[in-house]
């Protein structure tokens, strides 16, 4: 029985691993050039209203939002952190404008 050793062993892993990024690689390439013809669609189940807001943004034909829906509910979070902020700094003003 032919024994394998140490270095052997380890140049094998280290081969496999990097025939694992290639095909990785290979795999993304493919998907930006083949890109899926997504549509719009309106949602329909309790699970996709929920994603979707209640329908106010974008959802494709895949189950996913679409990127300008993605984009519209980044938005959308990012003004009401913004305006939570400014009514909790407006709140905490008062609080220490009235205390002393």
């Amino acid at each position: 029985m032919a024994k394998i050793n140490f270095f052997q062993r380890s140049k094998d892993r280290i081969e496999r691993q990097e025939r694992i990024k290639q095909r990785q690689r290979v795999e993304r390439d493919y998907a930006k050039s083949h890109p899926e013809k997504v549509t719009v669609i309106q949602p329909e189940t309790r699970s996709e209203r929920r994603l979707t807001h209640k329908g106010r943004f974008e959802l494709g034909s895949d189950g996913q939002l679409t990127e300008k829906g993605k984009t519209d509910r980044l938005a959308y979070r990012y003004n009401v952190a913004i305006v939570t902020m400014i009514i909790a700094i407006v709140i905490i003003y008062l609080f220490f404008f009235f205390v002393n």
